[in-house]
């Protein structure tokens, strides 16, 4: 019986590089872009526009056989298991969640991305050490790591400058 299940899944699999729309067409659409399909049964990901041009911001990638894993399910419309994302490196969650967001598939292909789970962890953290010193607390390493959280997230953009430099002015105006 495993033999049938592995035949299935390699028939599924081949399928997915045929257009099935127009399979005299190379390209498969993938969100507001297309996959080249060619590229793609020789391991490599290439986007095009709807026009036939490169995207700016997407660059060619060979894929792992994870990768290959997530985009084969992707376009053959199987679900994608917590397991194919958890098997993913750092450098190729934040390649497909960028893929994600620039073909605007956000819906379809959600990806955590260690970037913005980085971010969203100094932004609560952030919160927590504001709470704390507006609680009363001046403790000198608190504030310490609150300013460099300000100063970070300030030049990151998730903090306007001008609020950063208010909190900037009050924090020398008390001293701290």
């Amino acid at each position: 019986m495993n033999y049938i299940d592995t035949d299935k899944k390699i028939e599924n699999i081949k399928s997915t590089y045929v257009n099935k729309i127009d399979p005299m067409n190379k390209y498969l659409a993938f969100g507001k872009y297309q996959i080249d399909l060619k590229k793609l049964k020789g391991g490599k990901l290439q986007f095009r526009s709807k026009k036939g041009y490169f995207v700016k911001g997407l660059e060619n990638k060979n894929l792992t056989t994870n990768m290959r894993n997530i985009i084969d399910k992707f376009i053959s419309g199987q679900n994608i298991d917590y397991e194919d994302v958890n098997n993913l490196n750092d450098d190729e969650k934040n390649y497909l969640s960028q893929i994600a967001e620039k073909c605007d598939i956000n819906d379809r292909l959600r990806i955590p991305s260690p970037k913005l789970t980085e971010i969203q962890s100094d932004i609560n953290k952030f919160n927590v050490l504001r709470g704390q010193l507006m609680a009363g607390n001046d403790n000198i390493e608190m504030v310490k790591e609150f300013k460099v959280l300000l100063l970070k997230l300030s030049n990151t953009g998730h903090i306007d400058k001008k609020e950063a430099n208010e909190v900037f002015t009050m924090l020398l105006q008390l001293e701290l």
